[in-house]
């Protein structure tokens, strides 16, 4: 680089920090009068505030829309103070002001009720208060309605004898999650359902030996118990077929497979005739009485 060269960089280098100075002088002294003039309005509505001798006085309530809707560098806290009002108070007085933006539903222009304000929180299209309104109570309306006829799914039972479920929940406890290297919690209990898996399981085998029910007595559990029953023991009949065939074929002489399979046509025929009452008896459109509604809430029947 040539002293020339160098010479002219660094005389750049110094005007632009001259100006940088320049600029950093201009800006301070316009914050300061940005300060003394803001301080000033305030002033000025106290001042107004004295004179009118109402908080509510339509000059000051214009002075106030205008300078809190138009004039966003004036606080609102101070401002309402000036006023002799809470900010509350103050919004209250002034009203909201026109968004420009316009609800998806109904066309109406929606208002912002303080500066801070957004759109109702929510996907899709902006919607007016009273179209969100709307909008949630035909959510919650059929929300309740899928728990009426989830209930209904939920207490149907799936019919079998007490040796095929004695037999499903015996291999699935014949290979607990520890043995599997399966912590609880973990991601491949999560996504398996490694420990809910076996613990439910274990309660259905208790709830037989409970009832002490008879190798060839109907007994029927809950579809959502039977089919995680089921599922769980066909997932782990294969990890070792020779242990399989030892735990099942002395309960019910007949192959895992065979049994387990048999056994998931039940549960999906049991739910699939609960779903299809569940819908007869909550069709689309279904208007929930407040005792269902509440039956709903509570997640009990009713």
């Amino acid at each position: 680089m040539s002293e020339e060269s160098l010479r002219e960089i660094l005389g750049d280098i110094e005007q632009s920090v001259r100006d940088f100075t320049g600029a950093e002088a201009v800006l301070a002294e316009a914050e300061q009068r940005r300060d003394r003039t803001r301080q000033a309005v305030l002033e000025q509505v106290e001042r107004l505030h004295a004179e009118v001798d109402a908080v509510h006085a339509p000059e000051l309530i214009g002075v106030l829309r205008h300078l809190y809707w138009q004039q966003p560098g004036v606080h609102g806290r101070p401002l309402a103070e000036a006023a002799g009002l809470q900010l509350h108070d103050m919004l209250a007085a002034i009203g909201p002001a026109p968004s420009g933006i316009f609800c998806a539903d109904c066309g109406t222009e929606l208002l912002r009720t303080s500066r801070s304000w957004k759109p109702p929180a929510r996907y899709g299209p902006p919607l007016c208060p009273q179209c969100l309104s709307l909008e949630r109570d035909a959510r919650s309306r059929k929300w309740r309605v899928e728990c009426l006829r989830s209930r209904i799914v939920a207490e149907a039972r799936v019919q079998a004898r007490a040796m095929d479920w004695r037999a499903a929940a015996e291999l699935v406890l014949a290979f607990p999650p520890l043995s599997q290297k399966v912590s609880r919690g973990s991601a491949a209990d999560q996504q398996e359902g490694v420990w809910r898996g076996w613990e439910n399981a274990r309660v259905i085998r208790n709830r037989l030996i409970a009832a002490a029910a008879a190798g060839d007595d109907t007994v029927g559990d809950a579809v959502d118990e039977a089919q995680l029953l089921v599922e769980t023991a066909l997932r782990v009949a294969g990890w070792d077929t020779v242990r399989t065939r030892d735990i099942v074929d002395p309960i019910t002489h007949e192959p895992a497979l065979a049994l387990l399979t048999r056994l998931n046509r039940e549960v999906r025929a049991t739910a699939q005739a609960a779903r299809e009452r569940a819908d007869a008896a909550y069709p689309d459109g279904y208007e929930p009485t407040e005792d269902e509604e509440s039956a709903a809430w509570r997640g009990t029947g009713g």
